[in-house]
């Protein structure tokens, strides 16, 4: 109860400070645009490192859903939630992965999903802007799921749009969206804790992430693969 109260409390403030900067996008792009992530513009993919002193390897996940819906005349009121499968996180030797889904570490089949749940943007910063396609740099606001444990965090994101275009079509329907980011996450704070001894020695106590979004504002929630 006392953890959700300070949740609630600091997701509170964020948006407080999120509602009083307004930033526009630099395109001619009218209304609210639900973006819905899919494949045929891209693999979306996420890629995770582990280092430790006994060990260092890299995996990546490529079940990845969601959907955002960004404004364009309020960039910072961005939200949506983006998922990540468990089960499609691999690491090149089977064994570990299915020491990595157990119940000692991700517990994939209590906590199938890794999400991402964006209530905003903030230090918004238009980097790019041609005709057709303009680039930002923000943090992402937002709470980030593990293994059962939600937890309030600011992801650093570059988010690129591209206005449809014959080119584009060839792709997908609709105006396109490629969004990538690159952050870090403490295994103690989601308690995960492995088998004694593990975490520190063979696998690293933080984790490196990579994660690389495609989408498009054409494709319907229902789409194959683009299910939220």
């Amino acid at each position: 109860m006392v953890r959700s109260a300070v949740l609630g409390l600091l997701l509170s403030l964020a948006g407080t400070a999120l509602a009083s900067t307004t930033t526009h996008l630099p395109l001619p792009v009218k209304g609210p645009q639900t973006v819905t992530l899919t494949n045929s513009v891209g693999q979306n993919l996420c890629r995770f490192l582990s280092s430790a002193p006994l060990e260092e390897f890299e995996g990546t996940a490529d079940e990845i859903s969601g959907s955002f819906t960004l404004n364009p005349q309020h960039l910072e009121a961005t939200t949506g939630q983006i998922r990540v499968s468990v089960s499609s996180m691999r690491t090149g030797i089977a064994r570990r992965d299915e020491h990595l889904r157990s119940p000692e570490w991700l517990d994939a089949e209590r906590y199938p999903h890794v999400s991402f749940e964006i209530r905003g943007l903030k230090d918004v910063r238009i980097t790019e802007q041609t005709a057709e396609r303009a680039s930002l740099t923000a943090k992402a606001v937002g709470v980030f799921s593990l293994h059962g444990v939600d937890k309030p965090m600011e992801v650093p994101i570059t988010l690129t749009y591209v206005l449809a275009n014959a080119q584009t079509r060839t792709r997908a329907p609709g105006d396109l969206v490629m969004v990538q980011s690159e952050f870090t996450i403490s295994l103690r704070d989601f308690n995960i804790r492995g088998r004694q001894g593990i975490i520190g020695s063979r696998v690293g106590e933080v984790i490196r992430v990579w994660v690389t979004l495609y989408g498009s504002t054409g494709v319907q929630s229902n789409s194959p693969g683009a299910k939220p």
